[in-house]
């Protein structure tokens, strides 16, 4: 086999979600996820906690203002206890290379930050945002997931990542059947609306084939229900 053709090793990928009971993620303006409890935040946490990187898009980043650390202190702890960094390592993806790079993301420095965009980037842009990341940058008008995969397996020796979004990422993510687990948090919440975006993005095309998961955890806290499935093999 030639050794280009082969796919490049990847990290395990586990997608954390919280929806409405009508399966939005955001209403149709991409509001700021707030509409989960305390303890759904202390969820996504400890899910982040038990991951080697987290992983978002550029427009989930910038609508929920997000830093992808780790505000938990007990959770820094045992990270560090176990010789592991107390923050994972945090990845941003970035088809169109819009991005501020006074965004809180590009801010935070408890733990690096790695950017995966394309050429389209412009360079006075690129000038901007390489001090404080790093920066891969394809050919192309969109981030090759599977390359992009590739590198945080190989150069960074992540072997779990975690995706928080957005819904237009998950779904390339399950184009080329590459989440393995789902994290779910389910609220008694109701938005509706056909431009409201869904944990597979805007309403559409179907995938090329079902991806099948299988529940293996659930509870409940309070009103919100906590559903933890993976995949099942095809």
């Amino acid at each position: 086999m030639n050794a280009d053709s082969r796919r490049p090793a990847r990290p395990h990928i586990c997608a954390n979600f919280a929806i409405t009971a009508d399966g939005k993620i955001s209403t149709r303006r991409f509001t700021p996820a707030l509409f989960t409890s305390l303890a759904d935040k202390a969820r996504l946490q400890e899910i982040r906690a038990a991951a080697d990187a987290v992983m978002a898009g550029a427009g989930t980043v910038a609508a929920d203002t997000m830093s992808l650390g780790l505000s938990r202190h007990d959770l820094r702890e045992a990270r560090a206890a176990k010789g592991l960094p107390p923050v994972p390592l945090r990845v941003v993806l970035s088809n169109s290379g819009r991005l501020d790079p006074e965004w809180k993301v590009f801010c935070y420095a408890e733990s690096p930050l790695v950017l995966f965009s394309t050429r389209r980037m412009p360079q006075s842009r690129r000038d901007r945002i390489a001090p404080r990341c790093d920066l891969h940058l394809f050919s192309g008008t969109t981030v090759p997931l599977e390359a992009a995969l590739g590198i945080l397996a190989g150069d960074y020796g992540i072997r779990r990542l975690v995706c928080e979004g957005g819904g237009t990422l998950l779904r390339s993510l399950a184009e080329a059947d590459l989440v393995d687990e789902f994290h779910v948090t389910i609220a008694p919440k109701i938005f509706g609306g056909a431009a409201a975006p869904t944990i597979a993005g805007l309403p559409g095309g179907f995938l090329p084939a079902a991806r099948e998961f299988r529940i293996i955890g659930h509870r409940t806290a309070g009103d919100e229900c906590f559903l933890h499935l993976r995949r099942i093999a095809a």
